[in-house]
């Protein structure tokens, strides 16, 4: 699509982006080259977690791993700045297997020097499942650093098949209190014609910090997922699903949004 085009079924239309803001320069940019007219409200913030023990730990005993999982961009960026902080960096974690979740996390670990490693092909915890259906990883050690809170299907099924999994917290998601005024703003003016999710949290956090006076509004206004997990949370959270991404990226869900709208049509 050329910038702000006009033929788009987005062009003029309000498009709420619950992203963190650092997160969600790419999709804010592509909405604009569809023509849509981005609003950027955060629903969630990313702030270190509460024991920093597990990591410390962890990182210190990196030695004894055999295996890294990193299962997003937030993940892998905490985790190198606590790699920083002890001194350690990419050339520390030579000896391990690493796999990705998706080309964006991959993206993230190659900025810090993390070379090699495997992708997985579906962007959750199930492409990683599928990578290890073929691979023996009885008595192995895999760390895995996340948020505080994640679906506990990947570690769990690694354990099934023998191996020693550290789910070690790098940083948990919090809501920003200065958001709740703006959505307040935005839906007492209805000034929201489409919510976007990027995941779980933003859409229970975007539901549980509502003003209670507009829920009733904000849960009927279409939403686009950016995958099946978060429209699951989505739609448990009550809100209006009408899209979801068949590919889990900005991309993905800017192509699922255009084609419910044009049906719409």
């Amino acid at each position: 699509m050329s910038s702000n085009d006009s033929n788009s079924p987005l062009a003029g239309l309000k498009v709420l982006v619950t992203r963190p803001q650092l997160q969600a320069q790419g999709l804010l940019e592509q909405l604009r080259q569809a023509g849509a007219e981005p609003i950027l409200l955060p629903t969630i913030k990313i702030v270190p977690p509460p024991d920093s023990g597990p990591i410390t730990e962890a990182i210190k005993n990196i030695n004894t791993y055999q295996w890294l999982i990193l299962t997003s961009s937030n993940g892998v960026n905490c985790f190198f700045d606590y790699l920083k902080e002890k001194e350690l960096g990419p050339a520390d974690l030579n000896h391990l297997k690493t796999i990705c979740v998706g080309p964006k996390t991959a993206l993230a670990a190659k900025e810090w020097g993390l070379k090699g490693g495997l992708v997985a092909k579906e962007y959750a915890a199930e492409g990683i499942i599928e990578l290890f259906s073929s691979t023996d990883i009885n008595e192995q050690k895999i760390l895995i650093p996340r948020a505080l809170i994640a679906r506990e299907t990947l570690p769990e099924n690694l354990r099934e098949k023998g191996a020693a999994v550290d789910v070690v917290p790098v940083y948990e998601t919090i809501f920003p209190p200065e958001s709740t005024p703006e959505l307040e703003e935005l839906l007492k003016n209805k000034k929201i014609d489409i919510i976007t999710i990027t995941s779980a949290s933003t859409a229970t956090n975007l539901v549980k910090h509502c003003p209670r006076q507009h829920l009733a509004i904000l849960k009927t206004i279409p939403t686009a997922c950016i995958g099946p997990i978060s429209a699951k949370a989505a739609v448990k959270a009550g809100l209006n699903v009408k899209s979801i991404a068949e590919e889990y990226t900005s991309e993905g869900l800017i192509n699922t949004l255009t084609a419910y709208l044009s049906e719409k049509v």
